[in-house]
């Protein structure tokens, strides 16, 4: 019966993923340009040539740069946020589960027009602050400057995105049972002690689940990139996804758009079963630790 109840997913699964991606693979090995039936198969000369294109493997390191950094920042300042408010009263925590969660609603659209607006070089309200404050020598043209691009697209995505990973650790704390919390102020643990010996080892699943949301969305960016910098300056803040659709919807290559997609495809899979195995193992060495520590209280 279960599977009756999720035979519409695996429908709406198979129209809208599995064709359309087995559709793109092997259309990567013709000459398609996206407006006419004709094609025919090149082998894999797309994929020899996107091996040779310096341009694609600059994107790459821009996706990796701006994904591993958010991933870890994020991770970071979402695991304190999370502390913070788990510790708050009842009525502070409904406060700042709301205020630190309602960027992550806002459409990229509109968090790229605010923050181009607080973050121009003239007018900006950050310079302007700055300026008044007296450290004007720290103004600039944030998303104009190549040396600030990638940051400040890095710390908008974390503004954004923070109070989704603050929410995911602070349901995990909310599931740590109580008798744990309990034992340990019976022993003298204050609340550092709590954070380092029981918060962290017991929401390492949910750290995993966050690495690997934060990674795959970090090599799949588009939007805020699109509209907060438009790739530049030059090519510092051109993510794969830009250059796919230019590639695609511009230059009308969409054979070696669908190569480029794949590749990136590839990349992620590889990234996600690399946080999978590491988050595997610290999920059994954690385990394995409880296990042995209940059997010396035993």
């Amino acid at each position: 019966m279960g599977y009756v109840f999720l035979l519409p997913s695996f429908f709406f699964l198979a129209c809208f993923l599995l064709f359309p991606f087995c559709k793109s693979t092997v259309m990567s090995f013709t000459n398609w340009n996206g407006m006419k039936p004709e094609y025919k198969y090149v082998g894999f000369k797309n994929y020899i040539d996107l091996f040779g294109n310096q341009n694609y493997w600059n994107a790459i390191m821009v996706n990796l740069k701006f994904a591993v950094i958010s991933t870890a920042i994020q991770t970071f300042l979402g695991f304190l946020l999370a502390y913070a408010v788990f510790n708050m009263s009842r009525r502070w925590q409904n406060f700042y589960k709301v205020a630190l969660y309602i960027p992550v609603i806002l459409p990229a659209s509109v968090i790229a027009v605010m923050w181009k607006f607080l973050l121009g070089p003239q007018t900006g309200l950050v310079n302007t602050i700055l300026r008044d404050i007296g450290l004007g020598s720290l103004a600039h043209g944030w998303v104009g400057e190549k040396e600030t691009a990638l940051g400040t697209v890095i710390f908008v995505n974390t503004w954004q995105y923070i109070g989704f990973t603050m929410v995911l650790f602070y349901i995990a704390m909310k599931n740590i049972s109580t008798e744990v919390l309990e034992a340990a102020e019976v022993d003298g643990a204050n609340k550092f002690h709590k954070l380092i010996h029981i918060f962290t080892p017991m929401t390492v699943g949910t750290t995993e689940t966050n690495v690997i949301l934060s990674i795959t969305g970090g090599m799949k960016s588009f939007a805020l990139f699109y509209m907060l910098t438009g790739g530049g300056p030059g090519k510092t803040t051109k993510v794969v996804s830009m250059l796919i659709y230019e590639t695609a919807f511009q230059d009308f290559k969409f054979y070696r758009a669908l190569a480029m997609a794949a590749v990136l495809f590839i990349i992620i899979l590889i990234l996600t079963l690399i946080s999978r195995y590491i988050g595997a193992k610290y999920n059994y060495e954690n385990d394995d630790g409880e296990r042995t520590r209940r059997r010396n209280r035993a």
